[in-house]
């Protein structure tokens, strides 16, 4: 592959350079430096003298360039510093407002690099250890999102005011906890209960935690012991349900689910562990929500 076809340069700079030449010339570039820049920007073809005069003499010259217009937000402690500066350079070859977090900012070990790109449509694809996820401007309000750029390396300013904060349904609440105790009683990865923090924060404290604190919390609780690791979480999803609905609405709502369990309990003895760690919990909540209405 020709250098020409490797070489990146800022784009937006090239632009510039090319329309307004009376104000390089000659201070900075040449008469002919410019005209191969101005071939470059259009896609024309090069020489292999021009593609290697590009590459040795103005590149540098763009580069440096480049580094006036930089601009990077820093959004919570980095304890890395080899990775804001890797993160910089993937920013300035994007070349697009973009953003970069997750544990690649915070974690000795890591599965890929998550960078967001703003864009019309939302997609996601790996490339090499990359995650792309393109998103819009308006997703930054949704909790993932806003969550994401609380912790970020950026290449533009982000506005964290007014989040998006819609209350989940209890169906989905229950079972995110359902999953979550599955998760503890068999020694699984325990994902969900990093679903469950966020969620607890969110409707409860009314704070949506940065991907850091987030990933901390949960270690928390993962790094417990099974027994305290469900008690915690009995806790959180209690107080999460107790917070976000209406005392009557839970207790006739929770009955048929608590009804279910107890068939499933009487169904399969031998194999109810996590069936009597549910309806251990939904009937406290139950209770009292009974004791509320009294």
């Amino acid at each position: 592959m020709s250098i020409y076809i490797n070489l990146y340069m800022n784009q937006n700079i090239l632009n510039k350079i090319v329309e307004n030449r009376a104000k390089f010339v000659p201070h900075i570039f040449t008469n002919r430096q410019i005209e191969i820049v101005e071939k470059y920007v259009n896609n024309l073809k090069l020489t292999k003298t021009e593609q290697s005069y590009l590459y040795s003499i103005i590149k540098r010259k763009i580069d440096a360039l480049s580094l006036l217009k930089e601009e990077f937000y820093i959004n919570g402690r980095m304890t890395f510093p080899d990775r804001i500066e890797k993160a910089k350079e993937i920013l300035i070859k994007i070349n697009k407002k973009s953003f970069i977090s997750g544990s690649f900012l915070y974690s000795k070990n890591y599965n890929d690099i998550d960078l967001y790109i703003i864009s019309n449509k939302r997609k996601e694809y790996h490339k090499e250890n990359i995650h792309y996820i393109f998103i819009t401007e308006e997703d930054l309000r949704k909790p993932i999102f806003y969550s994401a750029s609380k912790y970020c390396i950026s290449n533009f300013f982000i506005n964290l005011e007014n989040p998006i904060i819609k209350r989940p349904s209890m169906n989905d609440v229950i079972l995110a906890y359902e999953m979550a105790i599955n998760e503890i009683l068999d020694d699984d990865d325990q994902k969900m209960i990093r679903d469950i923090v966020f969620e607890y924060y969110k409707n409860v404290k009314r704070e949506i935690l940065d991907s850091l604190s987030l990933n901390e919390k949960f270690n928390e609780i993962k790094n417990m012991k099974k027994i305290k690791k469900i008690e915690v979480i009995n806790s959180l999803v209690k107080e999460l349900l107790l917070n976000i609905y209406s005392k009557k609405y839970l207790y006739n709502e929770l009955g048929p689910f608590i009804k279910r369990i107890m068939k499933g309990i009487k169904d399969y003895p031998k194999a109810n562990e996590n069936l009597i760690v549910y309806e251990s919990l939904l009937s406290e909540v139950k209770d009292e929500c009974r004791r509320a209405k009294i």
